[in-house]
């Protein structure tokens, strides 16, 4: 991580500096103390470092959801690159290479979510400690970002160091180190909207280490402590957009497209001045991890109640409208197109929008076709399976967290192997892997239309292969 750590202490000076002085909308600086932020006062006198700190975290954390959600998005069965200047490979996930032209990039995901990582370790061993001002919430919301940095990487990546040239660190032994951070900040205010945070975050990190027990404890946890709370990275519109917005929604090129059978979830977010915010933590995932853990212990009744709990929940969510002008070019464009999840599946309609100026229903946190009729007519462990894991595709749509669904880990950026000297090209973690029940090439996205019949077919149902592969998918089931 020598090319992360080595300049942090510049990093940190210049997203302070920035966002003090930017009149940033994403992050309210005004109640820094003392805004004469210089590097003496940083790192030799940090009094008054706190604040500036945990605005430089929220900003790094924003900017690394950001680059995980439009990244992460296009290698799974989201959405397909059309004509971005997105790396045409990402479309085609066991072509990706260490020195992919986006993943390598230090502007995208693995560097950034190691950026965020850095500055919460400076912070807390560094800027924190100097700051007779700083305060235990101060230490909270760091290990709070911390424990995000890892727990996404954990998502993402096999293997990374977690120090300046560090031994890599497989993801299922990092997570214990996310696990750590979260539990390390409740103890320090096990209170407001931090507990709920913790527990979210707490349930989302112990289902990917397969502790079942822990994980169902931490949704309940968080379920009781409200119903419908979200937690957002935020943006604005002078220093920080929404970069996916700029795919999904100013489409200068038609430029991410969606698959068929998501299409009426696109797009997530349309705000014109790319302002808005990507949820990151929210209730819903509570209500799917216990169905989860309900299916894997052969529990369909209550899987299914957990299910449904999350429909209703799904239900009440804001909606809006927005004037989609897309032309979608060689894709559906016509409401009474039914869709088919693969050649055998039952025709659907209702999930393809007209567009080309027509006005359509958007959904800014959580939305499904899944319908409690639907829930409770499934009576085998592999149908509950496959409509979990289509919830969980359209609950968390443009949230950056189907690719880690698939099984789909990214190799660490070149830059990263380069720089340390205990990983090699060639080394665990340095070349992408895709599950073996991935289809080839860029067959995920694959479909055709059949206008005479008025029916779109989605050439791979991913959720039924899912629960065809669930011992490998969910370590709930291994």
């Amino acid at each position: 991580m020598k090319l992360l750590i080595t300049n942090i202490k510049a990093l940190i000076l210049i997203i302070m500096v920035m966002l003090l002085y930017s009149g940033c909308e994403l992050l309210d600086p005004t109640e820094v103390s003392n805004p004469s932020i210089t590097q003496d006062k940083l790192f030799k006198d940090a009094t008054g470092g706190a604040a500036p700190l945990i605005t430089g975290l929220k900003y790094a954390f924003a900017e690394a959801v950001d680059k995980t959600t439009y990244f992460t998005e296009v290698v799974s069965d989201n959405y397909i690159n059309a004509s971005t200047y997105l790396s045409t490979l990402l479309d085609y996930p066991r072509k990706i290479t260490p020195n992919d032209q986006y993943l390598g990039d230090d502007r995208e995901i693995y560097f950034k979510l190691q950026t965020l990582n850095a500055l919460a370790n400076f912070g807390l061993t560094t800027v924190l400690p100097k700051d007779a001002e700083a305060t235990d919430e101060d230490k909270t919301t760091a290990y709070f970002y911390k424990g995000m940095a890892i727990l996404m990487l954990c998502e993402n990546f096999q293997t990374f160091p977690l120090e300046e040239n560090g031994q890599m660190i497989r993801s299922e032994v990092a997570i214990k180190s996310a696990i750590d951070a979260f539990n390390t900040s409740y103890s320090l205010n096990p209170t407001g909207d931090n507990a709920i945070n913790i527990k979210l975050a707490l349930a989302r990190a112990y289902r990917l280490d397969g502790n079942k027990t822990s994980s169902v404890q931490a949704a309940n946890d968080a379920l009781a402590l409200s119903s419908d709370y979200v937690f957002y990275a935020e943006y604005d519109a002078i220093n920080l957009t929404n970069s996916t917005t700029n795919y999904i929604v100013i489409r200068s090129a038609g430029d991410m497209q969606p698959l068929p059978r998501l299409d009426f979830l696109d797009p997530k977010y349309n705000s014109s001045s790319a302002n808005d915010p990507i949820p990151v933590l929210k209730m819903e995932e509570a209500h799917l991890i216990l169905a989860e853990a309900a299916l894997s212990n052969g529990n369909l009744a209550d899987a299914k109640a957990s299910m449904i709990n999350a429909l209703n929940l799904v239900a009440s969510r804001e909606t809006g409208t927005f004037v989609d002008k897309d032309k979608r070019r060689n894709r559906p464009n016509n409401d009474a197109l039914q869709v088919k999840a693969d050649a055998s599946s039952e025709a659907i309609s209702g999930l393809i929008f007209a567009r080309s100026g027509a006005t359509i229903v958007t959904r800014p946190i959580s939305g499904t076709s899944v319908t409690e009729e639907y829930i409770n007519s499934l009576s085998s462990t592999d149908d509950l399976f496959r409509c979990l894991y289509l919830m969980r595709q359209e609950i968390f749509f443009t949230e950056g967290r189907r690719m880690s669904d698939l099984g789909i880990r990214l190799p660490v950026m070149g830059r990263q192997i380069e720089a340390n000297p205990n990983i090699n090209y060639g080394d665990y973690g340095t070349t992408v892997y895709v599950p073996n029940y991935i289809p080839q090439e860029n067959e995920m996205d694959k479909f055709t239309i059949d206008e005479a019949a008025g029916v779109v077919t989605v050439l791979y149902d991913m959720n039924k292969i899912l629960a065809q592969n669930k011992s490998s998918v969910s370590k709930f089931f291994q």
